[in-house]
């Protein structure tokens, strides 16, 4: 449905903010942290996780109080009305009175678009497909408020609770390969700040992260020739919900998954095979380009990045418009790479919210270097801690070529780093439980 600011604001502000309703919002937030904490503790999945329960309802807790305080920043009255985790709030209240009033119109406007056509499907504006990113979060608040009484934070503590499920999924697969003390690791996957701050509020940040870590851990059942029916079926959710959500990342996913396949059971040379995989993969891509403009995957990225340049912003960078050539996008190389992996620049820093984030980059540059130094086991790495390295590095490239502000980078960065910086944590030796060098090919 299309709605104005005006109207979403009005929806929301029906009821007074009496002291007795702001008691119960407190008590039905309490009670949800109460009870799924609890819940941690007797659901096996996470009790044979390896993390110890204990230590999982405080990073669990954390992650709910970085959800907290990502609602109050975004509730301040000069972010609250441009706040996308808001707009989503509101929205979803309208829907949950759809749900338990219109249940059959809940499910139907789902497939409805609210253009004269449904637009392409890379397309960033009047698009049904792009709206449906937003759509899909909305539905599922929308069934949350249900149980929460239409309540912002504890609409939080669920979504940080069906995270936990990808996060920690992804956890049991790193430590299938490389036996790292569990609360360095843990620290790694869940506690990177940038991460911790954009994946704990209510957007599709956090749920997106989950789906990858899913879709990871299904996919080690498959090449172990261990899955049954619901590795198949959450693989299959998992992976549709990564493609409407961010489709470039699904298909990001595609290249680094076969190349995990198809060295599994050769480790020494897993490099050669991801090179020939993604090799491959840019060769069809160039020959599909050939068959017209339409086909061009250097247009749809050259389009996304014109899309950004046309926002208005201050942390905007001053870049050159992409073309959808070859040649174009090898001259903007240096570019994209400053863009994915450097910034913020020091001398940026006259913004103090980017201070956080460069303190970030320069202990993800400490990591590096112990990776390179000290992990000696780095040219015979599992194939699977290949296939997170290939698998980050390229969605952080298509954002380097795509995104053009400061603040979005670091953002969209914040997203890959549990799947960049964990594996490299998991092969320092130093981090071992037993300080031993862990033979991959063994244990594999």
């Amino acid at each position: 449905m299309l709605l104005t600011p005006n109207t979403l604001l009005t929806t929301y502000n029906l009821y007074p903010k009496t002291l007795s309703f702001m008691l119960l919002d407190n008590i039905v937030f309490i009670f949800y942290l109460v009870l799924l904490s609890w819940l941690i503790t007797r659901i096996p999945f996470f009790k044979k996780s390896g993390i110890g329960v204990g230590l999982l309802v405080a990073l669990f807790c954390i992650k709910v109080a970085a959800g907290v305080l990502y609602g109050l920043y975004y509730n301040m009255p000069s972010q609250k009305l441009g706040a996308d985790t808001w707009r989503f709030y509101r929205e979803s209240v309208i829907e949950t009175d759809d749900l338990l009033h219109r249940p059959l119109y809940f499910i139907s406007n789902f497939f409805q678009s609210n253009y004269q056509q449904t637009g392409g499907f890379f397309s960033g504006d009047h698009s049904y497909w792009n709206d449906l990113k937003d759509n899909i979060l909305i539905k599922i608040l929308a069934i949350n408020n249900v149980f929460t009484g239409k309540n912002y934070y504890a609409d939080g503590i669920l979504l940080n609770f069906l995270q936990l499920f990808g996060l920690v999924a992804f956890y049991k697969t790193l430590q299938y390969y490389c036996r790292t003390n569990t609360i360095v690791l843990a620290i790694a996957i869940f506690l990177m700040p940038s991460f911790l701050f954009w994946s704990s509020g209510i957007h599709k940040d956090g749920l997106l992260c989950a789906s990858i870590g899913l879709v990871f851990y299904t996919m080690e059942a498959f090449i172990q020739h261990k899955a049954k029916a619901k590795h198949y079926l959450i693989f299959g959710l998992a992976f549709i919900f990564i493609f409407f959500t961010k489709s470039f990342v699904a298909l990001a996913a595609i290249p680094a998954l076969v190349g995990w396949w198809i060295s599994a059971n050769n480790h020494k040379r897993s490099h050669y095979y991801f090179i020939l995989v993604y090799a491959s993969g840019m060769i069809l891509l160039m020959s599909i380009s050939l068959l017209g403009s339409h086909y061009n995957m250097l247009t749809y990225i050259a389009n996304k990045q014109h899309e950004f340049m046309a926002l208005k912003g201050n942390s905007a960078i001053d870049v050159m418009p992409l073309q959808p050539t070859t040649d174009n996008f090898i001259k903007y190389l240096p570019t994209a790479l400053d863009i994915a992996f450097l910034r913020p620049h020091i001398t940026e820093l006259k913004n103090p919210a980017y201070l956080m984030s460069f303190l970030e980059l320069v202990l993800c540059a400490i990591i590096i270097c112990l990776f390179a130094w000290f992990a000696t086991e780095k040219k015979k790495a599992a194939p699977f801690l290949v296939c997170c390295f290939y698998f980050a590095l390229s969605i952080l490239l298509i954002e380097g070529y795509t995104v053009t502000f400061t603040g979005a980078t670091v953002r969209y960065r914040s997203l890959m780093l549990p799947f960049i910086i964990s594996p490299m944590v998991a092969m320092i030796p130093l981090f071992n439980r037993k300080r031993q060098r862990i033979n991959v090919e063994k244990e594999g």
